[in-house]
């Protein structure tokens, strides 16, 4: 079954009722680094911690499918035995990053902040051009700055947690494997990851603060149908939703009735909620309640009692499996990326940007 929350699930539809299904940090930021695209697709949680949260092999592309002109000419080719033996080219040697990872050589300033070639050289990936990946860089900064413009505080519980979770995954017991697991992964010590791992916090927060979208907040008691089990699931949610009107807990019932298996402990509360998450039928009632109005609604997961705790508003995300629905993702283009671009078009102007190298000394030029 498909999480309504994976990148791989369609944009209104999938089979999976558990509704924001929990993960961990290291799962949610691999899905933002999936999700975000061009702008900061290398470093939205640093090099250092990708390596260890790597994800598995993504699933090849789909083909392109061929132009009516290649049609043309695919159904023109003529016999194998007239055609000359092609000669097979050789590949060409890919630019690499000049410098290693140690390196505190500024290669650009943004602020008072200095990237480094050591950094430049962490990001960096061959083939990829220099100056893609030097822009990221000062994206990446140029986020960093403002989250502490905004005030942005780091949870340093959670550091606590991630830093326990990286040792359970990695059968690390002792101080001394684990300073080895760290020199594996070129990081200079667990104070190094902490500190790329609070980036990552803070990466993460303005992320969703500034990934904004209209959302209700709501709370169901979901009961899943199919077929001719509808009808009865029909009067089975309408019977629940007497019974609140009558006087019964919500929460309660919730808990005790639901089907969705990651809100029902929470008292069936969803949060907030952009439309496209449960289907039409669940957005039209939603998005046209009132406030603390309750319906049955059917979605393609079966019906569902709800209720509307708090009117639609746009507002940032509060939860990271957004990311990867079709609404996340539109609201991150719509409007993460463009703030991201504004940030580095104001400190241009405001010439706080300076590139102290040129492209030629960031990478090798193969056959040169």
């Amino acid at each position: 079954m498909t999480d309504p929350h994976s990148a791989d699930a369609p944009e209104t539809q999938n089979d999976d009722p558990d509704i924001l299904d929990e993960t961990t940090t290291s799962g949610s930021s691999r899905r933002v680094i999936a999700l975000i695209g061009g702008a900061l697709v290398l470093l939205i949680i640093g090099a250092g911690l990708a390596m260890i949260f790597a994800p598995g092999p993504s699933a090849p592309a789909a083909a392109i499918a061929p132009t009516t002109a290649t049609t043309a000419l695919t159904n023109a080719t003529p016999a194998a035995s007239d055609l000359p033996t092609p000669s097979v080219p050789t590949a060409l040697p890919l630019p690499q990053a000049i410098g290693d990872m140690s390196s505190t050589e500024p290669v650009a300033q943004v602020g008072d902040t200095m990237i480094t070639r050591g950094e430049f050289v962490q990001a960096y990936q061959p083939g990829t051009p220099p100056g893609d990946v030097l822009k990221q860089l000062i994206q990446v900064e140029l986020v960093l700055q403002a989250a502490k413009a905004e005030g942005v505080i780091v949870d340093q519980s959670k550091i606590d947690d991630q830093i326990v979770q990286i040792k359970q995954q990695n059968a690390i017991n002792d101080a001394a494997a684990f300073d080895a697991f760290l020199q594996q992964n070129n990081i200079a010590s667990e104070d190094a990851l902490r500190g790329i791992i609070a980036r990552s916090q803070l990466l993460d927060q303005m992320l969703m603060t500034h990934t904004t979208i209209e959302q209700a907040h709501v709370r169901h008691i979901m009961l899943m149908s199919s077929g001719d089990q509808s009808d009865a699931r029909k009067a089975e949610a309408e019977a629940l939703l007497k019974q609140i009107q009558d006087g019964a807990d919500f929460a309660q019932l919730a808990s005790e009735k639901s089907e969705d298996t990651n809100s029902k402990d929470e008292g069936g509360d969803l949060g907030w909620i952009p439309q496209g998450i449960f289907g039409l039928g669940f957005d039209e009632a939603l998005f046209s309640m009132k406030q603390g109005e309750l319906r049955v609604v059917q979605s393609q997961y079966g019906w569902h009692v709800i209720e509307l705790l708090d009117l639609p508003e746009v507002r940032g995300l509060d939860n990271t499996d957004l990311l990867s629905t079709a609404p996340g993702q539109q609201a991150l283009n719509d409007t993460f990326l463009p703030w991201v671009d504004q940030l580095q078009s104001t400190a241009e102007a405001a010439q706080q940007i300076k590139i102290l190298v040129t492209d030629d000394q960031l990478v090798t030029t193969p056959g040169a």
